[in-house]
């Protein structure tokens, strides 16, 4: 056995994120634009999309057999939602939609721990850090062809946890991970989003050597 591995290394991941947009949600959006607006609602429906492309590029830095720091930015997508209706003031009726899109991206810090699966090469691992985003948040509500805009940008700091299985030959490791990353866009009066992200990542050793 080779000594204990450190070094840098740096890859990529991709995969698919999917933010916790809740329906009911955004109909209450809507609710509650006709209740403030004195109309009464005839009918609604919602469209969801929540699920959407992710990448993120990576750099770290391990020490020993067990453990290791990260840093990257990665993209986590964009999220879509609209929710429209028929409403009437009781003489005329006029059909009215509330639409929104979230993206976010930003850098990640984290702590990894590893633990070997024998001498085969696998190992398991959790990810703890945080999650520096920039969102945006765009929406826009439409009464009958007429359009009424709106856009907010926010900064928010994200709880991040993560599991997942990585193999290792040589000096490339290969990596299959579910992370969550907690209130994406909590700010001022927006609650913010859970977004869950499954990856496949790479990332290229330097210093290592055939350790295994």
């Amino acid at each position: 056995m080779a000594a204990e591995p450190a070094g840098f290394y740096w890859g990529f991941d991709l995969g698919q994120a999917s933010y916790d947009v809740d329906p009911r949600d955004v109909e209450n959006e809507l609710i509650d634009w006709i209740d403030e607006s004195g109309l009464d609602l005839l009918e609604s429906s919602t469209e969801i999309s929540d699920s959407a492309f992710t990448w993120g590029l990576i750099a770290g830095y391990q020490v020993g057999r067990y453990f290791a720091v990260e840093a990257g930015y990665l993209d986590l997508g964009e999220a879509e939602y609209k929710a429209r209706g028929v409403v009437t003031d009781d003489i005329t009726s006029n059909d009215v939609e509330i639409a929104g899109t979230m993206d976010s991206s930003g850098f990640a810090v984290s702590a990894l721990g590893m633990v070997p699966l024998g001498g085969s090469g696998w190992d398991v691992f959790g990810r703890l850090g945080m999650y520096f985003g920039s969102n945006d948040i765009t929406g826009q509500l439409t009464v009958d062809d007429v359009i009424e805009p709106g856009e907010d940008d926010t900064s928010s700091e994200s709880f991040i946890w993560g599991v997942g299985f990585s193999y290792t030959r040589g000096q490339w490791t290969s990596r299959l991970e579910y992370q969550q990353y907690l209130d994406v866009g909590d700010e001022g009066d927006f609650d913010g989003l859970d977004v869950d992200r499954i990856v496949f990542g790479a990332v290229y050793r330097t210093g290592f050597g055939d350790w295994r």
